[in-house]
């Protein structure tokens, strides 16, 4: 049954990782008889629902943003005898190599050996794409060796699967632990613009503003370089709309906006200071 539903407030549960959104009905097939009811969606992670309401140019390309950071991952794949390499791409997942691996042989006098050309290889393609985050995943412990001997600047994170290939990829697509990745990417940013905030007011430098007014104030001037907001500000019903034109007007003038999440290791350092903290280009007063 697909329903229009005029949404009256929405409930984030980080512990199920569901939205529960709740509204009048105000379109619905006429047999069900809920047309002007009260109903509550269920989403989970992977449904589709279609947004309608009048988005700012700033959010949108906020999402975009969002969109974009999975390229900056990359999957390898790995077992004795297959290697499969891909990168997620907005558009879908561009597969850089997939191909049978040699295994042990006359030339290859152990695993160590098939591991180290292997490490060579997808160092090439971190070299070239220069990935943040790399998953390396397999169904055994070679994976293990590999990881070993890799020689990459992005951060490694090792899953299990099956197989390692097209049917292994499209296990660790089904797993949320690709938007964890980003996730944790994003808190470990977050985290030290926080310390960088909190230098910068220890020398008493006139670099930074937290309050929603004294934020709300820089933003105008075009002040603020980098604007840091904890979660719970965004789903704040009576602050929602200032914090909203705080984060447009900032990413507007070219500046950065962080969502610091309720796990964040900063999180309460960050809500001991209101919740919002931007940190200034310069002293606008």
């Amino acid at each position: 049954m697909t329903i229009q539903l005029r949404v009256e407030f929405t409930e984030f549960q980080s512990y199920t990782g569901r939205l529960r959104i709740h509204g009048i009905v105000e379109d619905a097939p006429e047999k069900f008889g809920i047309k002007g009811s009260h109903h509550t969606i269920n989403l989970d992670l992977g449904e589709e629902i279609v947004i309608v309401k009048p988005w700012t140019k700033a959010q949108l390309e906020r999402i975009e943003r969002e969109a974009r950071k999975r390229s900056k991952n990359m999957i390898v794949l790995v077992d004795q005898d297959e290697l499969l390499i891909a990168i997620p791409m907005e558009q879908g997942i561009k597969i850089l190599v997939e191909r049978a691996l040699q295994g042990i042989n006359e030339q290859t006098e152990s695993l160590e050996d098939v591991a180290k050309d292997v490490a060579e290889e997808i160092t090439q393609f971190a070299n070239q794409y220069q990935p943040e985050a790399l998953i390396l995943a397999g169904p055994g412990p070679f994976k293990e060796i590999v990881k070993d001997m890799l020689r990459v600047k992005a951060r490694i994170y090792v899953d299990s699967v099956s197989t390692a290939s097209r049917a292994g990829l499209a296990e660790i697509l089904k797993r949320d632990i690709i938007d964890q990745v980003m996730r944790d990417y994003s808190i470990s940013k977050s985290t030290k613009q926080l310390e960088r905030a909190l230098g910068l007011m220890a020398r008493d430098s006139g670099l930074v503003v937290y309050g929603l007014e004294e934020t709300r104030e820089a933003s105008t001037y075009g002040a603020v370089e980098t604007l840091l907001v904890s979660e719970d500000l965004i789903t704040d019903d009576e602050k929602r709309s200032v914090i909203e034109e705080v984060m447009n007007l900032v990413e507007s003038k070219g500046g950065k906006v962080m969502i610091v999440p309720k796990d964040s290791p900063v999180y309460h350092q960050l809500k001991a200071l209101s919740g919002i903290i931007g940190i200034l280009r310069f002293r606008y007063k």
